[in-house]
């Protein structure tokens, strides 16, 4: 599995933002916003650890942004928003958050901070703060991170997956219908009404991921449940044919001995046939 991660956020921007979120914290020139905020557990070291990681990640956000277009920005800031609302809810389950909703707003606090106190770059490279609603459905913003991940790598698997070869394109390969599979069982149940998953059938809607599938010189074959080992199709055919090899049917004539006199075979049974006459009739002559 580890090799698989590190082959697949060499190229998929949803899973190198991941990592860059959860690197540890080295340098954070705004992390005194978290000594500031109004909470009781400010001083808790796993408070700390939360918030300037937090911090941390918006500050490398404005430093990435400033080099792509609106569109790539607002792709980041969102996968930002997903990862902190994967970091409440592991902290909530493992009940380190005992009033979440003080937590959550200590943080939202923070982020609004970091937002309005920045003066040295345009706001434009910041990510905006998220609205106090969006925080408050964690098992919501799993579901709508799954379709941006699949939507924001879709491209670049696209692109990969038509070469005629490519590096462990098969591990691309079971990446996407891994997430096709997740992304329809989550787009299917779309409903317009619905907060989180709003109009995310038209996510992606050019996309014809089946036809990338059944295409691809790297349609793979997993042969082991942990995704350590994959076999390509074109290969496990291959392999196949070489354990199992192909049945011939050939018809040949098959000779029938013929018995001839010319066969000394012949001489010798009539020799002893006629002595066997000779001593049948010695023997009633006498």
């Amino acid at each position: 599995m580890e090799y698989r991660v590190d082959v697949l956020k060499n190229r998929l921007p949803s899973i190198r933002h991941d990592i860059y979120w959860n690197n540890p914290v080295t340098t954070c020139n705004k992390c005194s916003l978290c000594d500031k905020v109004n909470n009781d557990k400010k001083d808790q070291p796993w408070f700390k650890f939360f918030c300037y990681q937090l911090v941390k990640n918006l500050e490398l956000s404005e430093e990435l942004n400033s080099y792509n277009n609106q569109e790539e920005r607002e792709r980041r800031c969102k996968s930002l928003i997903y990862w902190m609302y994967d970091r409440v809810e592991r902290f909530y389950k493992d009940d380190v958050v005992k009033n979440k909703k003080k937590f959550i707003t200590a943080l939202h606090d923070v982020w609004k901070k970091f937002f309005e106190d920045n003066e040295k770059t345009d706001k434009s490279y910041r990510c905006n703060v998220p609205q106090d609603s969006e925080f408050k459905n964690l098992t919501d913003a799993k579901k709508k991170k799954i379709i941006y991940d699949y939507c924001w790598n879709y491209n670049e698997l696209k692109r990969i997956l038509r070469l005629r070869y490519y590096p462990n394109c098969h591990i691309y390969y079971d990446y996407l219908k891994d997430s096709l599979s997740k992304y329809k069982e989550i787009s299917e149940g779309c409903s317009e009404d619905e907060y989180i998953t709003q109009k995310c059938l038209q996510f992606c809607n050019k996309a014809d991921p089946e036809d990338i599938l059944n295409s691809s010189q790297c349609r793979s074959i997993e042969i082991s449940p942990d995704k350590k080992d994959y076999i390509k199709q074109q290969e496990c055919d291959t392999l196949i044919k070489q354990v199992v090899p192909e049945v011939k049917y050939e018809t040949k004539e098959v000779e029938i001995p013929v018995f001839t006199f010319s066969d000394n075979r012949a001489i010798i049974l009539i020799l002893f046939s006629l002595w066997g006459i000779f001593l049948t009739l010695f023997l009633l002559y006498k």
